[in-house]
Formats: structure tokens, C-alpha cells, sequence
């Protein structure tokens, strides 16, 4: 079992790794490489990258049913991590994209999500989020095209262990520091009143916004125990909350259509733009593998992750000189998220090994919105090393997202559904190791 034990801690968890990376709920990409503190070698080097295809789209809008394409669109989490040391203490710098997401929904009917009040009559700015629905007193409404955001974490992290006739025993801790990027692009329509006839859309509009948050610093700490001769290890890592409370930028307003004086179709109108609020939540991983049978070993992983601190996400633009002051409303309202994974591994020789495992995610969304319900997920990856320095890592997934409705009695600002969709991923890594 030691041979067992040498060969395979540093492979065993890789379908753990893609399938967390394709589930996690909520807006989770990747995560930082702890494992590789733990793995042989003075001086090693992981690069990684995991190709994730989400397929979920809308299958009823407002009660309008049909096929509106899938608005998640597919994307890559690059990782990059290097570490130095020995059995009794390494640190690593790692790389990784933490949190993200692209949402485009121009195959909605009409090319945009539902109109949602962006500003009051007499208000001249933001409105209280349970007025969105309200559109016969707005004082102009808007419509969501498209959204995305980023965050890079780049982090530090150092492992201090202790050994005894007991097992080895180690102490983990390390500070992040996490950025925030956001895209959005919307449809607008602007209405004036005129005495005698009433309310009557005077512009229409196109909003273009880039807001960016400086980085920020976090911390993850943990504790692993482990018994090499029965390849046996387990490992929590606590990663802290990053609050990005200074997302700002620019914009510009297009005018598509206008009958304001002044204000000519084809008008570009530079605008600032900030966000309310955005939250890199807490969280608790717990990975877990032991030998089972010669060269067999079993693996076990567990995530928290404190999702329901996600709310909502306003995007306010404004231009004084013009008087433009709205914002656009995305509400979330999530329970937190646990996600849980479970595989065997096995070593077919001092090259290669192999793994397979069954994942659940369970959701968190709740009505407000619904694009992360129930995942199921089987995985499957591999381990070669043509060499003792060097290890290649290749890994696939399949997951199936069960089918879900979201409804303004339940704080979304129109009614959808879902239906059962797909999510396919693959993860490839090469890690050099002196």
C-alpha cells in the first residue's frame, strides 16, 4: 500500500477537481491548488486548464414558452500554481480564476430579458428594489442583454507539518488577494409626460457598461492529518469572505430612437457606473482519500459555501449633466450551497492511474432566479507520469441540472422556467516536479 500511497495522493483527486470545478452552484470557478504542498519534490510546477459547457436555458418567459437558446455560455478556468519545500514545511503561489459567470440573453424574445422600472417620475434615481414590476409610474424601464463578471485570485499559502509514530499532522495558512470585473449591456426606454396626452416613450437606448473593483485580501486556513501507509489523508481548507464594495467605471448610452430635441438618433452620451455590492462568499472544502484494497483507494469530497450572503446585484449609472440617473436589478436570494463527491481510484502500474466518482451539488436558488438547481455528475479522470519529474492529468464530466421555475411572488421580476439540461466539462494539467 505505501508504493500506493507514494504514487497516487498526487493524482487521485483529478475527477474530484473537474467536477467541483463544474458544479460549486452559484458563480464558484476555481479554486486555489492546496494538494500540491503535500506532493513529492524541492521545487514543483501545475499549470491547468478545465473547459466547462453549462447548457441551461430559459424554456417559458412570462408564460411565452419556446426554445430560446442556452444563455450560459461555455468558458475556461485557467490555474497556475508553484510550490517549494519538504515534508516538514512547503509554500506555494497559486493563480487561479475564482469567480465568474456570462449570461447573454439575446435569444430571449424581443432580445432581452422583460422589462424592469430603472427609474421613478420624480425620483430622478434609483428605485426600492420591490417597485421593479412597477411600470406604469416609471419614469423609464430597461431591459438586460447581457452580463458577465470576473474575480483573479492570486494567493500565497504554507503548510507546517509534525510527524510522529501517530501519522503526519499539518497546519495550513495563507492570504489571497482577489479582484473584481463587470460587463453589462442593456436595452432602455426613456418616457416623458406631455399635459393632455400622458406618459409616451420619448428615447430608446442601448447601455454599455465596464465597472472594475480594486483587489482585495482574504485568507484560507486548514489542517490535514495524514497516514501514508494506508494512503490515508484528509484535508479542510476554510477560504474567507472578499467583499468588493468599490465596483466602478464607465459606459456609454446609444441612442437608438429619439424625439428629445438635442438628442439625435445615433447620440453616443458617456455615463459613469458602479455596482451595489458583490461578494466572494465564505467557504469549507474537505477532501478525504484512503486505501481500500491493494492500489485501490477511495475518495470523498465536501464543500460549504455561504452563497445565500448573495442577494442581489444593482448596476446604477448616472451622467449629472443630463440628468441620467437608473440602475438594473439582478436578484439572486440563495441559499447557501453544499456539494459533495465520492470516487474510487486505482493504480494500474508505477505510470499510470485512473478515477471515477459521483457528484451532487444541491442547488441554491429559490425562486428568485433559477439557473442553479440540483446537479448530478459522473466523472471520470487520468493520471500519467512518463517520467518522475513530470505528470499529466486528463479529466471529463457529464452532469445533468435538474429542471426549475423562478416567480415574481418569490422576488424575481418576471416569471421563467428551465427545464432539465446538461453540463459538460474536461480539465487537462501538466505539473513538473525537482
Amino acid at each position: 500500500m505505501k508504493r500506493f500511497a507514494n504514487y497516487f495522493l498526487a493524482g487521485g483527486a483529478l475527477a474530484l477537481m473537474a467536477a467541483s470545478s463544474a458544479q460549486a452552484g452559484g458563480f464558484q470557478r476555481g479554486s486555489a491548488d492546496t494538494d500540491i504542498l503535500f506532493e513529492k519534490g524541492t521545487f514543483s510546477m501545475r499549470y491547468g486548464l478545465t473547459y466547462v459547457d453549462p447548457q441551461r436555458g430559459f424554456t417559458s418567459i412570462n408564460g411565452q414558452g419556446g426554445d430560446f437558446g442556452d444563455y450560459t455560455g461555455a468558458y475556461q478556468i485557467p490555474s497556475v500554481t508553484v510550490a517549494f519545500g519538504g515534508d516538514d514545511f512547503s509554500c506555494a503561489g497559486s493563480y487561479v480564476e475564482s469567480f465568474a459567470a456570462e449570461a447573454d440573453y439575446t435569444g430571449s424574445p424581443g432580445g432581452a430579458l422583460p422589462q424592469q422600472a430603472s427609474s421613478f417620475v420624480g425620483t430622478g434615481g434609483n428605485i426600492d428594489d420591490s417597485d421593479r414590476t412597477n411600470l406604469a409610474t416609471a419614469a423609464s424601464v430597461s431591459r438586460t442583454r447581457s452580463l458577465s463578471f470576473k474575480s483573479n485570485e492570486f494567493g500565497a499559502t504554507c503548510r507546517v507539518s509534525y510527524t510522529n509514530d501517530y501519522g503526519r499532522f499539518s497546519l495550513l495558512g495563507g492570504v489571497i488577494a482577489e479582484d473584481f470585473h463587470f460587463e453589462g449591456s442593456s436595452f432602455g426606454t426613456t418616457f416623458g409626460v406631455i399635459p393632455g396626452v400622458g406618459k409616451i416613450p420619448v428615447a430608446a437606448t442601448q447601455i454599455d457598461v465596464e465597472s472594475d473593483g480594486g483587489y482585495k485580501a482574504g485568507y484560507r486556513i486548514g489542517a490535514a492529518y495524514e497516514m501514508p501507509e494506508i494512503a490515508l489523508r484528509v484535508q479542510a481548507v476554510y477560504r474567507s469572505e472578499i467583499k468588493h464594495d468599490d465596483v466602478e467605471g464607465d459606459g456609454t448610452v446609444t441612442v437608438l430612437q429619439s424625439l428629445v430635441p438635442g438628442l439625435p438618433a445615433g447620440a453616443v452620451v458617456p455615463i459613469t457606473s458602479s455596482l451595489n455590492e458583490a461578494i466572494s462568499p465564505q467557504s469549507l472544502t474537505i477532501n478525504a482519500q484512503t486505501g481500500i484494497a491493494a492500489d485501490t483507494l477511495l475518495l470523498a469530497s465536501f464543500r460549504w459555501t455561504d452563497w445565500s450572503t448573495n442577494k442581489s446585484v444593482i448596476s446604477s449609472i448616472s451622467n449629472a449633466s443630463l440628468g441620467i440617473s437608473s440602475s438594473s436589478y439582478s436578484p439572486y436570494n440563495w441559499d447557501d450551497g453544499y456539494t459533495a463527491s465520492l470516487g474510487i481510484g486505482r493504480a494500474f502500474n508505477d505510470k499510470i492511474s485512473g478515477v471515477v466518482s459521483l457528484g451532487y451539488d444541491s442547488g441554491v436558488s429559490t425562486g428568485s432566479e433559477t439557473t442553479y438547481t440540483d446537479l448530478y455528475t459522473v466523472s471520470a479522470g487520468l493520471s500519467v507520469k512518463p517520467e518522475n519529474w513530470a505528470e499529466i492529468r486528463l479529466g471529463g464530466l457529464i452532469g445533468f441540472w435538474s429542471s426549475g421555475s423562478q416567480s415574481v411572488d418569490e422576488g424575481a421580476y418576471f416569471n421563467g422556467e428551465v427545464g432539465d439540461d446538461m453540463v459538460y466539462a474536461g480539465s487537462a494539467s501538466l505539473k513538473l516536479s525537482f
